[in-house]
């Protein structure tokens, strides 16, 4: 991994996982900043400075070039989706409407969910976003051999399929709906050496 770094996020990375949160779930923050996405930003960027939200910093890794922030990891063991879920939407103005106890998990007990991968613009095609699903996948086949490391992806999401499918995650469901749009469920099983 040459060009870049990658570290655990701080609290202080809270503002830039705000943003990449918005640009996992398809608001374009980084191409561009509308009041929409600059107001979802802003009430995600409080939830990563906490700890037990889905998008908390200690969920987190971070890419830096030449010292400055290029993209971020969110990921976490799914046995603690549902409580984080209600944690972190429970005030949240965007969801308010959604009824979090009838919403499937997108994640449960036995896996290790991958939430959130993004990179700036200016930074892609650099092989970071591979970088620091690599770097924490090797993490959790260490830590936790037994758990399946799970994500959702957009059908229409093409080039995520591809990367997914390079780092060895192939489709277990096509299926999923989360937050009232669908996508399928891709999983990768960690194997001990």
């Amino acid at each position: 991994m040459t060009g870049f770094t990658i570290r655990p996020a701080r609290i202080e990375d809270a503002v830039f996982l705000g943003k990449c949160v918005c640009e996992g779930i398809g608001f374009r923050i980084f191409e561009e900043e509308t009041d929409q996405n600059r107001e979802i930003a802003a009430n995600i960027a409080p939830l990563a400075a906490r700890e037990r939200t889905l998008y908390s910093y200690r969920n987190a890794l971070v890419a830096e070039v030449e010292g400055e922030v290029a993209g971020a990891f969110i990921s976490y063991p799914g046995e603690y989706y549902h409580e984080w879920r209600k944690e972190t939407f429970r005030d949240y103005p965007y969801f308010k409407d959604l009824d979090m106890d009838v919403m499937p998990d997108e994640a449960g007990p036995g896996e290790y969910y991958i939430d959130t991968v993004a990179v700036l613009p200016q930074f892609r095609r650099r092989g970071i976003g591979s970088g620091l699903m690599k770097e924490r996948i090797a993490q959790v086949q260490r830590e936790h051999p037994d758990l399946r490391i799970t994500l959702l992806v957009d059908p229409d999401n093409l080039d995520g399929q591809r990367i997914y499918s390079r780092l060895g995650f192939h489709v277990i469901d096509h299926n999923v709906i989360a937050f009232n749009h669908l996508y399928w469920k891709m999983e990768m099983r960690c194997l001990r050496d």
